[in-house]
């Protein structure tokens, strides 16, 4: 037998997990589709739908009717879509400006596909070797997308701390290209000056 809606939305309120449960179970598909239309890819919609219940569960004393709960399910999970799909933009935005970087050098002309290719896995590869923290941040500013502000508060750092491990990623990765290969020196120099404005 069904659980009187009141009786649910009290005892969900109190912290009651069952009836989490209950309302778990009544709206994960619809709000699961509902993400789905806007993220293509189902293991990203699959995240983005646990992450709004989680939010629902620690709201749970301001949510006092169904219809709350409904309103706040949706919002959340349009905001959450937008959020995801703002850093998409960015993340690819910041590849393409890598690649036209490496893709573009004025002193060497036209690269072949096989240079190409050798550039990025070199400056792949010398990402690969920065120091874990340096490593993380310069990752996730220029491969993700995402701000200092947003760095700091994920890493539980100040906005200092992650400009100055930005710029000693960009020394490292310049010194380490250099004394590789000339023309990857050059194209980092470029690479490092896009960087930058983005600190």
């Amino acid at each position: 037998m069904e659980q009187p809606e009141n009786d649910l939305i009290v005892q969900f309120s109190q912290g009651d997990s069952v009836a989490f449960t209950a309302i778990y179970n009544r709206y994960y598909s619809r709000l699961y589709y509902f993400v789905k239309r806007f993220v293509t890819e189902r293991e990203d919609a699959e995240d983005i739908t646990a992450d709004i219940f989680a939010k629902l569960w620690k709201m749970r004393h301001n949510l006092h009717t169904i219809k709350n709960i409904e309103a706040f399910l949706y919002i959340t999970g349009r905001n959450a879509c937008l959020d995801f799909l703002r850093h998409i933009q960015r993340r690819n935005q910041r590849q393409k400006e890598l690649i036209y970087v490496l893709l573009q050098s004025p002193a060497e002309g036209e690269l072949d596909e096989d240079v190409k290719t050798k550039v990025l896995r070199s400056i792949y590869a010398e990402i690969e070797k920065l120091p874990r923290s340096t490593r993380t941040v310069f990752k996730m500013a220029y491969l993700e997308g995402m701000s200092n502000g947003d760095i700091a508060s994920a890493l539980s750092i100040n906005n200092q701390s992650v400009r100055n491990y930005k710029l000693r990623a960009v020394k490292l990765l310049r010194v380490s290209l250099l004394n590789k290969n000339m023309l990857v020196g050059a194209l980092i120099g470029l690479y490092c000056n896009i960087l930058r404005a983005f600190e």
